[in-house]
């Protein structure tokens, strides 16, 4: 998905790939990393596994984009979207972290790819987080024009968008 999301979003990005539990050393490497890039590049950090997962006493990936100031661009499988989405919606409040918004897992029994399920709507509706792009169980991504239109257009003083 990280590959899409950079054909998509044009901008210089670094692709950074972080372990599941990264040690505190590795964090630092990982800072050292972007700050080295001196805005040159956006940090896109792909994350494996949860925003939830925890990196440290207390704190989680959630709590890191907050304190790194990264924007969060999270997946969400269509079954569970609107319960797993609440969740992460208050994890994400708690933390203070931004989210830019959702890519839709899409089911094997999914309608078909070019229809936008209300689902899109009902979650932007109730969560205030909206669907940026949707996955098909066939792995094609379907990004939404008008949402990277809206995320373009807006001025980026965050450091980059980590992809969960």
């Amino acid at each position: 998905m990280a590959d899409s999301w950079q054909q998509a979003v044009q901008r210089p990005w670094g692709l950074l790939e972080v372990d599941p539990r990264p040690s505190e050393a590795q964090l630092r490497t990982l800072w050292q990393q972007i700050a080295a890039w001196k805005g040159e590049k956006a940090p896109l950090l792909v994350v494996p596994g949860s925003l939830a997962d925890p990196i440290g006493p207390g704190q989680t990936w959630a709590d890191l984009a907050h304190a790194w100031g990264f924007d969060v661009l999270l997946t969400l499988p269509q079954e569970a979207a609107l319960s797993q989405g609440a969740a992460f919606a208050a994890l994400l409040h708690q933390a203070k972290a931004h989210c830019l918004g959702w890519v839709l897992l899409e089911s094997e029994s999914a309608s078909s790819p070019e229809e936008e399920p209300a689902l899109i709507w009902q979650l932007q509706a109730h969560l205030g987080i909206p669907v940026v792009g949707r996955k098909t169980a066939a792995g094609q991504i379907f990004w939404r024009a008008e949402m990277l239109d809206l995320l373009s257009a807006r001025p980026s003083s965050r450091l980059g968008a980590p992809l969960a």
